[in-house]
């Protein structure tokens, strides 16, 4: 297993402060701020690293829901549900890939690209410990918009990272 690099690290860090900036910007701007369909779920983002203790948050939205019957699956999920996260290298966008799974094993998504592509370092030289991972929060499509074309999960990610 290959060393994790300060470079790598510190792309870390930048994904969790992105995470932490957008849940700050929600505290300054109004819902005319920004378009329709997008950034409406700034507050439900965050991500805190401490470089001390090696404790990492994370709450980010999954992508890729509206593909496979994700949007189905997340139609049946609750707040608080367990994700299982898998490597996904196999991926044919992204070999860095994280796919997220319900605790019955079904399919609700990717972590984002830039998120995946600042974790595997970490997960595939063994020093990413996954301590629990959720639903923290829940938008069925049935509760959106007529137009909406898929259901909106975000994910809590709560791990240690040995550097």
């Amino acid at each position: 297993m290959a060393e994790v690099t300060q470079e790598q690290t510190s792309a870390l860090i930048r994904e969790a402060e992105k995470l932490h900036h957008r849940l700050k910007l929600s505290k300054t701007v109004t819902p005319d701020w920004y378009e329709p369909g997008m950034m409406e779920y700034l507050d439900q983002s965050e991500g805190v690293y401490n470089e001390e203790t090696g404790a990492l948050l994370l709450r980010f939205e999954s992508r890729g829901t509206r593909y496979e019957g994700r949007t189905e699956e997340i139609e049946r999920m609750q707040v608080g549900e367990k994700i299982v996260f898998r490597r996904d290298p196999e991926n044919p966008y992204n070999p860095n890939n994280f796919r997220l799974l319900t605790a019955k094993g079904r399919d609700v998504g990717n972590v984002p690209a830039e998120l995946c592509n600042a974790l595997a370092p970490f997960y595939d030289s063994g020093s990413l410990i996954i301590e629990d991972a959720h639903a923290s929060y829940v938008e069925p499509i049935t509760k959106r918009s007529r137009h909406a074309r898929q259901a909106i999960l975000f994910v809590e990610l709560r791990a240690r990272v040995g550097t």
